[in-house]
């Protein structure tokens, strides 16, 4: 049994770095997160009766699902999860990862630019011209804080009316006492409003989605029905995995339809119990955004979960010529769903005021809000139609980006597009062969039917026309934020010609794959290469 002075001195660690604008994850010292096999129980797991769990002092909570099992403060959880994972009932197990540092992706501004540009650049006064919404549509906001009682945000937060107020009883039995509006995942209570240094990011945020309409003060969101779900999971106490696949698993499971995440997730990304928590809402039926990233970095870890819709930032200051233009803290590359204003933008502040703030943590509430707004006009969609609609309706960016062409996602969110305009049929962006790796990679725009989509609708030939049978098999799964479909090519030196069928790939409203890229569904998409 090995003793952990790190361990006794890690509290102090996590709470003298949150200042740092750098950030690392880090294996919790005592925490250990457990995921049982199906059909297996914590009753049954009984670690006491396990050689190096004897006569050990540990507790265990069951969270999202999962168990966390906390050590003493003198143990490390290192020499446990190696005993852990070779057990028949255990699926997996891993330290809770921590990160250290600061995960919000926002820089203050200079406020001068008291002005709402990114409206205008989306064309949201035409977009509510249109249609202001009809239904109710929850975003669950997840983040630092919140100023539960800004003039601007008071009537836009989701009521849980399963709860009576303050009579301690969890009326709705889902698992939270008096849950009235969200959750405080961090520090472990109902109040996810303001505290101390928290509150501002989350108070920006949740301005950017659902500012209150015609109230005759402050900015305004995306629409009237959409109400923000104000869930808090940074705060005082280390930010961890397991925060994390609580607050999304809370969110699943209580009436969001989207989530929006402004934080740093790279290292996160790697850790089993994020990709459970994503993995939890995404099959649930909700759509996540997640900022890409401010390191000014190519294809950053988080683009490698396709479940999650990654928002780059665009310009969006008072300068319309730069309008459109990538920030230049954004984050780009082919995992890149899409792109929003984010620079800078003015929302609500925890002072009760307004400011600027700039990152692509306010582009992702940008894309979630317009999102949500296609929701509240068409409550009937499926989120793969939300998507396509938002994906197919944003404006081509590429041209103003040269230097970052197909790297920024299907362009630039643009609300009236997104809900006026006919759907365009999916698409290819461009395809290539690698010979290095015997790789052929089809890069799309928008959305396919997941259902209806088939793998062999690829169809590979020789130069004189020869069905190569077997010759393709596919690497990657699709999901909704899969970009690029890869295959495997298994052929003898020579040219060959792939066809895409354009009936085997379809959008989400039954639109074929417009194949020739003319503009109308229908017509085959044809490459040829050269294996050496």
């Amino acid at each position: 049994m090995k003793f952990s002075l790190f361990g006794l001195l890690f509290l102090g660690l996590i709470t003298t770095s949150f200042a740092s604008t750098e950030g690392r994850v880090v294996d919790h010292p005592t925490e250990i997160i457990v995921a049982l096999k199906k059909g297996e129980s914590f009753d049954k797991l009984n670690l006491s009766a396990y050689n190096s769990f004897k006569e050990l002092d540990f507790t265990a909570e069951h969270r999202g699902g999962l168990y966390l099992l906390k050590l003493p403060q003198v143990l490390e959880a290192s020499e446990y999860i190696e005993e852990l994972n070779n057990r028949s009932d255990v699926l997996w197990a891993e330290a809770n990862p921590v990160f250290i540092g600061n995960p919000m992706e926002f820089a203050p501004n200079d406020p001068e630019y008291a002005k709402q540009h990114h409206h205008k650049i989306i064309q949201s006064e035409k977009a509510w011209d249109y249609s202001m919404g009809e239904a109710e549509v929850i975003v669950a906001v997840t983040d630092d804080g919140y100023k539960m009682d800004h003039e601007d945000l008071a009537g836009i937060y989701h009521i849980n009316k399963g709860e009576i107020p303050g009579n301690n009883i969890d009326d709705d039995g889902n698992g939270y006492v008096d849950d009235v509006s969200g959750w405080n995942f961090n520090e472990g209570n109902n109040n996810p409003g303001v505290k101390g240094w928290n509150g501002s990011h989350g108070t920006h945020c949740a301005g950017i989605v659902a500012a209150d309409f015609d109230n005759g003060k402050g900015v305004v969101g995306h629409g009237p029905k959409i109400k923000v779900m104000p869930l808090k999971f940074y705060g005082s106490k280390s930010w961890t995995g397991e925060m994390i696949m609580e607050t999304y698993k809370y969110a699943a499971d209580n009436g969001a339809k989207i989530i929006t995440t402004s934080y740093n997730v790279d290292g996160m990304s790697k850790k089993k119990i994020y990709q459970e928590a994503v993995a939890y809402a995404y099959n649930k039926g909700l759509i996540i955004f997640n900022s890409a990233g401010n390191g000014n970095a190519e294809q950053s870890a988080r683009t490698k979960n396709t479940q999650l819709i990654l928002v780059a930032s665009t310009q969006s200051g008072a300068d319309s010529s730069k309008h459109d233009l990538r920030s230049k803290f954004s984050n780009y590359g082919y995992g890149v769903d899409i792109a929003a204003p984010g620079n800078p933008i003015y929302s609500t502040s925890k002072s009760g005021k307004y400011v600027d703030m700039s990152g692509t943590s306010m582009a992702a509430p940008n894309a979630a809000g317009v999102a949500a707004l296609i929701w509240s006009v068409n409550p009937e969609y499926t989120r793969e139609q939300v998507l396509a609609r938002l994906m197919r309706g944003a404006d081509d960016i590429d041209t103003l980006n040269s230097s970052f062409k197909h790297k920024l996602g299907n362009g630039r969110i643009n609300s009236f597009n997104s809900i006026a305009e006919d759907v365009k049929a999916p698409t290819v962006r461009q395809a290539w062969y690698a010979d290095g790796n015997k790789t052929l990679n089809i890069h799309l725009q928008g959305i396919l039917d997941a259902k209806s989509f088939t793998r062999g609708g690829i169809i590979l030939e020789s130069d004189k026309g020869e069905l190569i049978e077997g010759g393709l098999k596919a690497i990657n799964k699709y999901e909704l934020g899969t970009n690029i479909l890869r295959y495997q090519v298994n052929a003898e030196p020579g040219n060959y010609r792939i066809r895409m069928i354009s009936r085997a790939f379809k959008g989400p409203f039954g639109n074929e794959l417009d194949g020739d890229r003319d503009g109308t569904p229908g017509g085959e998409f044809m490459l040829d290469f050269e294996v050496e």
